[in-house]
């Protein structure tokens, strides 16, 4: 890894950067196939996709993240998802982002978390007094610029009922000369917001190579295509433009937050552990037949070519046979036809082609399935 990269690595793990998920879990929901006897690595990220996972109740989820802030997240929302019986209360504190007694609904969530969970969360409850999802540097970064537009939560409104061929027409109007302005542009060319966007520069460079443009344009884009989106159920638009989910709709959160998910997650019998190591480290530490199923986001985004190889090999040996690995790249080729692997990890082609059209978050190329062959 090129010392740029170790250098943003080092930064982005000390730093509270995601309040969700930026990958649509309700695609992952679908084509992952979890059941009683699945157990689970996965790279949490801000812990949606994680907490998601209980109501489908798996063996066991290991979720892993050299962020604690984001792993501490994840275990937050998953603690909630099985233990508050309450949805009403549930959904105030996760959903709407606020309760009047966070302190003491997170201090029992937690009780029986990791003592660093614990203390993490002792000394940052108060992020839960107002409004959650303004919070952390991607929201502040969307806060900024939004302010900039002069747009928010009603226009979002406006735009969800403009015809999907118009609404370039109305981000062109508002947002895009914000982004192209000659002193916000160098801001989003800096490597502040690749942290806040949470692309280091190895991922960089793979945009840059495959979209043919600069990182502006490729966001000017990215937000005309989240445009194309049934928008009053895209989460992301809403966290990211409103600075909260779209309430009025029962399904414009992630499926963790949803009433009938809730019911099966409350109780689930998973036993879950929150690992705040390099996913290298937990892999070299498993034994063959521990896991059936990998979730890695678009970490092998972020991996040189021989970080991306010793990650399959590692995978291949801890794995279950007829497991499944998931990963998001914002490349169209495949990592595994590249290291020559698609005779053990072999593509479900049509299942990653589905999830590509599906995913409502728009900024990955592809959101690939391979099943495990040994």
């Amino acid at each position: 890894m090129h010392l740029r990269d170790l250098a943003f690595q080092h930064i982005f793990s000390r730093l509270f950067v995601y309040n969700i998920l930026w990958e649509d879990s309700e695609v992952d929901e679908q084509f992952l196939d979890l059941d009683e006897t699945s157990t689970v690595l996965g790279i949490s990220g801000a812990g949606c996709r994680i907490a998601g996972h209980l109501s489908a109740h798996p063996r066991s989820i290991d979720a892993v993240d050299i962020n604690p802030h984001h792993l501490a997240l994840a275990a937050l929302k998953t603690a909630a998802a099985q233990r508050l019986r309450s949805y009403d209360l549930f959904y105030d504190l996760l959903g709407r982002g606020a309760h009047p007694e966070h302190e003491s609904v997170i201090r029992w969530l937690t009780g029986t978390l990791p003592e660093w969970v614990q203390r993490y969360w002792q000394k940052r409850h108060a992020l839960f007094r107002r409004a959650f999802y303004r919070e952390g540097l991607t929201a502040r970064m969307f806060t900024a610029l939004t302010r900039l537009a002069g747009i928010d939560g009603a226009w979002l409104r406006r735009l969800c009922t403009t015809p999907v061929e118009q609404r370039g027409a109305m981000i062109d109007a508002t947002l895009t000369p914000v982004l192209r302005h000659p002193l916000v542009a160098p801001v989003l060319q800096s490597p502040l917001n690749l942290v806040a966007i949470g692309v280091n520069f190895a991922q960089r460079d793979r945009i840059l190579e495959s979209s043919r443009a600069g990182i502006v344009e490729f966001l000017v884009d990215h937000v005309k295509r989240v445009a194309t989106t049934d928008l009053a159920r895209n989460w992301f638009a809403w966290t990211a433009i409103a600075g909260h989910y779209n309430h009025d709709e029962p399904d414009a959160v992630p499926p963790y937050l949803r009433r009938d998910r809730h019911a099966r997650s409350f109780g689930a019998p998973t036993r879950t552990r929150f690992h705040r190591r390099n996913i290298f480290d937990v892999l070299r530490d498993a034994g063959p037949n521990t896991w059936s199923h990998y979730t890695l986001c678009d970490a092998p985004d972020w991996m040189p070519a021989r970080a991306q190889h010793k990650l399959f090999a590692e995978i291949l040996r801890t794995s279950r046979d007829g497991g499944i690995v998931m990963y998001r790249s914002v490349e169209p080729h495949s990592l595994i036809a590249r290291h020559g692997l698609e005779r053990r990890l072999q593509p479900l082609s049509a299942r990653s082609s589905a999830a590509a059209r599906l995913d409502r978050s728009r900024q990955y190329q592809g959101v690939n399935y391979y099943r495990i062959v040994h």
